[in-house]
């Protein structure tokens, strides 16, 4: 089994579903290779460095995965490349999956109690 991380950007005007739809539709493919996802995160919308397809936003979704075999990733891959929610994608092969949150969705979490903590937001 190899073990990868998944990051993916989808275009800022679809709705919060379609989103969640994406996530799934990267599961049953991983399913369908007989793979595992081990995490999946959704790092919500955030501005993006540089415009990308001319969006200056995205849904950034994480997903830690195995799979078993080069076809697998190949498949994975290209349905994400055929995708018209999907703007942009990062395939990173890992020696483990760690369960814990990402630094992402830590420093998110951070914010939101921070801000909680302050009394700004109700």
């Amino acid at each position: 089994m190899a073990f990868y991380e998944l990051t993916t950007i989808i275009r800022p005007d679809v709705p919060t579903t379609t989103v969640d739809a994406v996530a799934d539709k990267v599961a049953d493919i991983v399913k369908k290779h007989k793979g595992k996802v081990i995490k999946a995160e959704q790092w919500g919308l955030r501005t993006l460095a540089y415009p990308i397809k001319k969006h200056k936003k995205g849904y950034y979704t994480m997903a830690g995965i195995s799979l078993t075999g080069a076809a697998a990733l190949q498949d994975l891959e290209y349905q994400l490349k055929l995708s018209d929610e999907v703007i942009r994608f990062l395939t990173v092969k890992v020696e483990e999956v760690s369960k814990e949150p990402s630094a992402m969705l830590k420093a998110k979490n951070r914010m939101g109690e921070g801000e909680m903590s302050d009394g700004l937001s109700a």
